[in-house]
């Protein structure tokens, strides 16, 4: 069956957009394995996980205390982040420095953020992705308060981690314009 006027074509367009997604995701998530293999050959314990959802939150959405950048994890993955995130704040200096990269496709950010605590020598990076029309309250706010948080739970809301970010202008590269 053919489809044909506007419907077709916005049927071919999300199809399109959807299969444009899904490349730019797998490439996001090669990309972090490839830096956690180059972090590794560096001496770090790299713990790097791709997250089934990730949300950007503005205060006003629910806990105003609890906003940034949300990524939910599967639950196989939630130990071992547990266990790198524990190992970084009660040995280490709990991943104070971090590092943000990002692309844009499809109308979607994909961003792989790193966090490394170097007093341990552990890095956990942390895939997601995101409608950036979905974050302009979140990077109001960010700016308003001069700070930004990444947050990381299991999809029945156990957080598993929290991490605060002063330099919160690497998650927003295009917030001047």
């Amino acid at each position: 069956m053919t489809e044909s006027g506007e419907d077709g074509a916005h049927a071919e367009q999300s199809a399109a957009t959807t299969e444009e997604g899904k490349s730019a995701w797998q490439a996001t998530i090669d990309d972090m394995n490839g830096m956690a293999a180059e972090l590794e050959q560096e001496g770090w314990t790299a713990t790097a996980i791709a997250a089934d959802d990730t949300a950007p939150n503005p205060p006003e959405v629910g806990d105003t205390d609890r906003y940034g950048f949300i990524h939910v994890i599967a639950d196989n993955d939630a130990e071992e982040f547990s266990e790198t995130f524990e190992r970084g704040h009660e040995e280490g200096g709990g991943f104070p420095e971090y590092e943000v990269y990002q692309s844009k496709s499809g109308g979607q950010i994909f961003q792989v953020t790193v966090l490394y605590d170097e007093a341990t020598a552990n890095v956990i990076l942390l895939a997601g992705n995101y409608e950036p029309q979905h974050a302009q309250d979140l990077m109001q706010a960010a700016t308003e308060r001069e700070e930004l948080y990444t947050h990381v739970q299991t999809l029945d809301k156990t957080v598993l981690g929290s991490f605060r970010h002063e330099g919160w202008e690497i998650f927003f590269p295009n917030v001047g314009q």
